[in-house]
């Protein structure tokens, strides 16, 4: 298996299919707005230049330059003479704040997701009480994009032009992020740990003022056809839930394209619009397959309705489901009675986790989890079991880690030291399932390279995840986007 994965987080042609394809900007359906088959046009070549650093890098002990090109990381150069004229490295750090816009989805069919900024925002509190970052007070600004790209593009105009915001960090969705990465890069604005698993955000020869968050699309569905290999058989029949946007057709490319799912049959593939109100006709359709395999590419309020639907069939297929479904409290909580149904056919959902869930009774004495359950009850009055929140206090520790970094560079606390931290970063987490999290520029341009396989069902009638594999932790052989 590690040699797949090795491809996926490459992104190389023959075992990234997906990422060959520029996503559309808009959630129109594909018969609307098909991708584009090509790299897309705001994608440089990519860089002859060795991945080592230039001779003429700053050492690590010299204030980084805040003018001209300048070498953040392997293969990592900000063009800063391309900025805009008024561009300025501490925008949004100059007084006693250090402000962080997002644009998420706080309405529509994912608003789910909306907890997370809440989440991010509880634990900026926390820290703000006992432990600020350079001394100043975490701010966030979020606005509603409903999961619109066009909303999310206002939202981000809206805050570069006048919300005086320094980052922007963790905005939620593929179609998203691809459709405001241009705004930023113009802007020399850091766009931080974007909340997709989409290949083109380890690209950082290309556009380094972007990097991704969350375990590779392609990287979990060559683990989800792996572990089909190995335990069902070479040629287990397949069929599949797709949401119709570049995050669900990530899923599907790469299940169509890959190296390491070749030779399974898929019997089908029905494709959703992200803002329908229900699978229901679509999983009528897959039931009738038989097939033995169930792959759901889809995310929210569809990872509750595809579970409840199969449920309420005699179909019982090995199910394989997103990772962006494993908040137990936001998706299966709703859904119990389908979860109990499927558990004791063990058949619950497989999802390739990175970190631990909190509201899983399984981590109910972790310490990491039990501080995460107290940050949340007093800063926000909530529980992990009240949705997504918990996964805004992991989301919030990365960003908080980077920005600490930058603050005790030569130079302080600014937008290209801020790049330096993010392309050099070395850490962990005690939220994670385990392994690390790092960067080295091209080197390694992929944030969360480690997940398990872990399947949905009840555990002292309560709901949890029991892993039905072994950690895979691929660390550091990811490379970048294309190379």
């Amino acid at each position: 298996m590690a040699a797949g994965l090795i491809f996926a987080a490459c992104g190389s042609d023959d075992a990234t299919p997906a990422a060959n394809n520029a996503p559309a900007a808009t959630e129109a359906p594909a018969e609307e707005a098909p991708a584009a088959t090509d790299a897309p046009a705001d994608a440089a070549p990519a860089d002859d230049a060795p991945a080592d650093a230039p001779a003429d890098e700053a050492p690590a002990s010299a204030a980084l330059a805040l003018e001209g090109d300048v070498v953040v990381a392997a293969g990592t150069t900000l063009a800063l003479g391309d900025c805009p004229d008024d561009w300025n490295a501490t925008q949004g750090v100059e007084g006693d704040e250090i402000r962080i816009g997002q644009t998420l989805p706080q309405s529509g069919a994912l608003a789910a997701f909306g907890a997370i900024g809440e989440g991010m925002e509880m634990y900026f509190d926390f820290i703000n009480d006992t432990d600020p970052v350079a001394g100043k007070d975490l701010v966030l600004i979020m606005k509603d994009d409903g999961y619109e790209a066009g909303r999310a593009v206002a939202n981000i105009e809206e805050m570069l032009d006048s919300d005086d915001v320094f980052a922007l960090a963790h905005n939620i969705g593929t179609p998203i992020n691809y459709a405001i990465r241009p705004i930023t890069d113009e802007a020399c604005v850091p766009q931080l740990f974007n909340s997709s698993g989409f290949p083109f955000w380890g690209d950082p020869g290309n556009f380094p003022w972007t990097v991704g968050n969350i375990l590779n699309y392609v990287t979990e569905t060559e683990i989800w056809c792996t572990d089909i290999k190995a335990n069902i058989g070479e040629n287990a029949t397949v069929a599949a839930l797709i949401m119709n946007n570049d995050f669900g057709k990530t899923y599907q490319q790469t299940l169509n394209g890959s190296d390491a799912c070749a030779g399974l049959e898929i019997v089908s593939e029905q494709v959703h619009d992200p803002a329908g109100a229900d699978v229901t006709n679509e999983m009528t359709t897959l039931i009738a397959t038989g097939a033995d395999v169930f792959l759901v590419g889809t995310t929210s309020k569809f990872c509750s309705q595809s579970t409840a639907v199969l449920a309420a069939s005699e179909w019982r297929p090995t199910t394989y489901m997103s990772y962006t479904c494993n908040n137990l409290s936001s998706f299966f909580k709703p859904v119990r009675e389908a979860v109990v149904t499927l558990a004791a056919d063990n058949a619950g959902p497989i999802m390739a986790n990175s970190n631990k869930i909190c509201g899983d009774p399984v981590y109910a004495d972790d310490p990491a989890i039990m501080e995460t359950e107290r940050i949340l009850a007093e800063y926000g009055d909530v529980t992990c079991a009240d949705g997504s929140y918990s996964t805004g206090v992991l989301y919030g520790e990365f960003l908080v880690g980077v920005l600490r970094s930058a603050a005790e560079m030569e130079g302080g606390l600014n937008r290209v030291n801020l790049m330096s931290a993010v392309w050099n970063a070395n850490t962990t987490s005690d939220l994670l399932l385990g392994g690390t999290l790092q960067l080295d520029g091209v080197n390694d341009a992929y944030w969360t390279e480690s997940a398990q396989l872990q399947q949905v069902t009840i555990v002292d009638d309560a709901i949890a995840f029991v892993p039905t594999g072994d950690l895979v932790d691929f660390e550091g052989v990811g490379g970048a986007y294309g190379s």
